[in-house]
């Protein structure tokens, strides 16, 4: 009778935590959102007479970062801006983003809904990057420089020593000019193709 109670707990156990990873994986995304960005054109469409100097406009909830490379650069990273000039960014070619794995920090949340992450080789001479909304992810991408990586198990390494990533095949060099960007956890939200990024070489007048 004990064993029979216990495996009867054990099958509700189960059954409860796939009903939650089910939730989390398959819950539907935000249609309004997804439908707005796909809508809207691309940041170097979007005519605007009053770019400031950086060749940027600005809108609420633009977030400027800096990130310093491993050469002591600098970098100005422009997250989820109304629009850029085409005069002034370029778009980073589909080549220098390679998409390294899935994870985050150990936390159960990351556990059930990975964040994906990918590797972008920045332009040695850019000063600064640009990038589009998440359509997919009520949210905006996440960059840092590359400081530290190590590998802790075949298929598995980390990152600064606070990102866990299940990596599907060996990554890029490394090289002084690398960033990991975190898109969030819908994959659809894939870099370069349906996350626009931008670079630029000159001088950004921004704080």
């Amino acid at each position: 009778m004990k064993v029979h109670r216990l495996l009867l707990i054990f099958i509700l156990f189960c059954l409860a935590l796939i009903c939650v990873i089910a939730f989390a994986n398959f819950q539907t995304p935000n249609n309004k959102r997804s439908t707005l960005c796909h809508s809207t054109k691309l940041l170097t469409q979007i005519e605007v007479k009053n770019y400031d100097a950086s060749g940027v406009k600005l809108r609420d909830g633009t977030f400027i970062r800096k990130v310093s490379l491993d050469n002591n650069r600098k970098l100005k990273v422009i997250i989820f801006p109304r629009a850029i000039s085409p005069q002034t960014w370029l778009k980073i070619p589909q080549s220098s983003i390679q998409y390294i794995g899935k994870g985050g920090d150990d936390s159960w949340e990351e556990w059930l809904r990975p964040d994906y992450f990918y590797l972008l080789q920045v332009p040695p001479k850019a000063t600064g990057l640009a990038f589009g909304r998440l359509c997919y992810r009520n949210g905006d991408v996440e960059v840092e420089a590359i400081k530290k990586l190590k590998k802790i198990y075949k298929g598995k390494i980390n990152i600064n020593d606070k990102i866990n990533l299940s990596i599907e095949e060996p990554i890029l060099t490394i090289n002084p000019y690398s960033v990991i960007v975190n898109t969030g956890s819908n994959r659809r939200d894939a870099l370069g193709s349906e996350t626009e990024v931008y670079f630029t070489t000159q001088d950004l007048k921004l704080d």
